[in-house]
């Protein structure tokens, strides 16, 4: 009897182990490694944020990708056969739901003009080429005077604007989300542009992030906005700004422009204080922005996921029942839906000679973003209106990839830039020759190899494909053959446009441009990385 029992007590404490040692909650409490506990400077060590919510960019959409055959789906007819068939996988990212738009652009440059206001080189480098509507023999100036500044075109896709800056778009709009994330969570306060102009313009350009907020520098920007020496000279500041804009006012014949103050408890932040000495140290930012920031760049997407995402075909089982001709069940151009939306066109392109789709149904050449109905997705005109340029190097073969997160265009730092990022990474306060230490560390002992390198003429695939290593047999080609030669600079850029015959609007369909060129028929939309799976649920958050 007292054998049993003993078995009985010893079977519910395994039990009651068992259970506790199964506590995914104490995980975030204690380390279930070492016991240690998180977050508790008597008991502990470590000061870290476990929690994790990912938060959904607005104007996205989750894009679930699995693995999937993708390329080359219909009659090429005259165009290039440049994209081969091939089964690749990707991970799941956030996309635009609508193409990036006039008015979405025009927010860019105003913020640019007031930030950089004293430096009008950056400004200009941010305006849209107006002048690719103009055509020899066509009348299109009310398109070059008011496409990009008309309120009347406000929600429709911005043209005229390079992969370049297409790019430092994403990038400045990766800043503007973390920025406002952190302002609505209250860890640093909204200061006014005119503040940070003045702060920028008084200090060296190569200092600006600790002035203008950038993610690559978040923790930087957020210990010196919380620190003393910012709340000493705000007064400072707001007076030299004050006194800027009047004299813009008074130049200009405007009213006089109240800069507002800073609304802001600098007491407030002390809950951000982790070791509780009553100051919030710069490392300690770390934790605080931990989770708090998105949770990648914004950037272009790239080739295989702006075409994945076109074509929207959902899988029952992990099989395809169907491949699509665009970005809607079918190959017509207009919709065969049983309901009122029977008959409308899908996109907007050009039919014929002389018959563009966008002058008959809206009487202009381009359309909202949000005229035409999304594909599956819910991603809008992801075929016609405009091309969109995507992340990718062009090359006339796509067979020589790699088939999980497929992309052509990789440079990646050098050794020493790459240890330098580590080091601010993980000891952003070491003197300059310990610096230097630490660097030969991590290079010489480390054995950090092979980071660095521009691989975006790895493995072409052709020799067409490429410009030839010798100076001598380019200089002495033909202008056409100097033509033909595809560069590092060449983008892809995928969709079809408002000037395109129906076979462009195919996802499968892949053309380039030099990266620093415009269209008047292309536009883009950008993507975020997904980070840490779809475990967790998502969400936006909100003040």
């Amino acid at each position: 009897m007292k054998s049993i029992t003993k078995v009985l007590v010893l079977l519910v404490c395994g039990i009651g182990l068992l259970f506790t040692g199964c506590n995914r909650n104490s995980m975030y409490t204690t380390s279930e490694k070492t016991g240690w506990k998180y977050n508790r400077p008597g008991e502990g060590y470590f000061n870290v944020n476990t929690e994790y919510h990912g938060k959904c960019p607005d104007g996205m959409i989750y894009i679930p990708v699995a693995t999937s055959v993708r390329g080359q789906n219909a009659e090429m007819l005259s165009s290039p056969e440049n994209n081969a068939k091939k089964r690749v996988a990707a991970s799941g990212f956030y996309m635009d739901e609508f193409e990036v738009t006039n008015l979405n652009w025009r927010e860019y440059v105003t913020w640019m003009s007031v930030v950089w206001k004293h430096d009008p080189r950056r400004i200009v480098l941010a305006l849209p080429d107006e002048s690719v509507w103009r055509r020899e023999l066509a009348y299109n100036e009310p398109y070059v005077e008011n496409y990009y500044s008309h309120v009347a075109y406000s929600f429709y896709p911005v043209v005229g604007v390079s992969w370049v800056q297409a790019t430092a778009y994403c990038d400045w709009r990766t800043d503007r989300i973390n920025e406002n994330e952190l302002i609505m969570r209250g860890i640093i306060p909204y200061k006014p542009l005119e503040i940070a102009n003045v702060q920028v313009r008084e200090h060296h350009p190569d200092s600006a992030y600790m002035y203008a907020f950038t993610t690559k520098h978040a923790r930087d920007y957020v210990a010196y906005i919380n620190s003393p020496a910012f709340s000493e000279e705000i007064e400072d500041l707001l007076g030299k700004a004050q006194e800027i804009a009047q004299e813009e006012a008074n130049r200009y014949g405007y009213e006089e422009v109240e800069i507002p103050e800073l609304d802001f408890d600098w007491e407030g932040n002390e809950a951000y204080d982790a070791n509780g000495d009553g100051v919030v140290d710069p490392d300690e930012w770390k934790v605080a922005l931990d989770g708090a920031l998105y949770d990648a760049y914004v950037r272009l997407p790239t080739e295989m996921e702006w075409e994945y995402a076109a074509y929207s075909v959902e899988t029952v089982d992990g099989i395809y029942q169907e491949l699509n001709t665009y970005p809607w069940k079918g190959d017509q151009l207009r919709s065969l839906d049983q309901k009122k939306t029977r008959g409308e066109f899908l996109a907007n392109c050009r039919r014929g000679r002389g018959d563009p789709i966008g002058i008959q149904i809206n009487n202009t050449l381009t359309v909202p973003v949000n005229f035409f109905l999304p594909n599956a997705y819910g991603l809008y005109n992801m075929a016609g209106n405009v091309n969109e340029w995507v992340k990718d190097v062009y090359r006339a073969v796509t067979g020589v990839q790699d088939d999980i997160n497929s992309y052509r265009g990789n440079e990646f730092e050098s050794d020493s830039v790459y240890a330098e990022n580590m080091l601010n990474k993980h000891f952003a306060y070491l003197s300059p020759a310990d610096r230097d230490s630490m660097r030969k560390v991590m290079i010489e002992e480390r054995g950090i190899s092979k980071t660095g390198g521009d691989y975006r003429d790895y493995k072409d695939g052709d020799a067409e494909s490429a410009l030839q290593d010798s100076v001598l047999a380019y200089n002495n080609a033909t202008p056409l053959e100097k033509a033909n030669m595809i560069t590092k600079t060449q983008r892809v850029y995928k969709g079809g446009g408002w000037n395109d015959r129906a076979l462009w609007l195919n996802p499968s369909r892949r053309r380039a441009l030099e990266e620093k060129r415009s269209s008047n028929d292309i536009g883009f939309r950008c993507v975020m990385s997904t980070v840490g799976g779809n475990e967790h649920g998502r969400e936006t958050y909100h003040k």
